[in-house]
């Protein structure tokens, strides 16, 4: 039983991780999509200001990974994050798409 539990745990955590990376590897090409169809430079400022707006909001550390605003992606934390960092984001589009 307790074997059991011990798996459910860590195939949970896994498939996990597996989403959050799905996931922030769609904010990479929706950020490329959005390139496209407004502009590479469009598609920077924008998120340049969500930076911005992002050092008001702050999420409890407990909540950040999980939000597109403020997160550091330090550790282990960083493999749950379900949104890449606006700083990343933008240097993908300035290298010109996905990484």
């Amino acid at each position: 039983m307790v074997d059991d539990d011990f798996a459910q745990v860590v195939l949970g955590a896994l498939a996990t991780i597996i989403v959050m990376w799905f996931s922030r590897w769609r904010e990479f090409r929706a950020d490329v999509g959005g390139a496209q169809l407004a502009g590479r430079e469009k598609m920077i400022a924008a998120l340049q200001r969500l930076k911005g707006n992002s050092e008001a909001a702050k999420l409890p550390d407990q909540m950040e990974a999980y939000g597109i605003f403020g997160m550091r992606g330090t550790g282990l934390q960083r493999l749950f994050m379900s949104h890449p960092p606006l700083d990343e984001r933008i240097a993908a589009l300035q290298r010109g798409g996905l990484r």
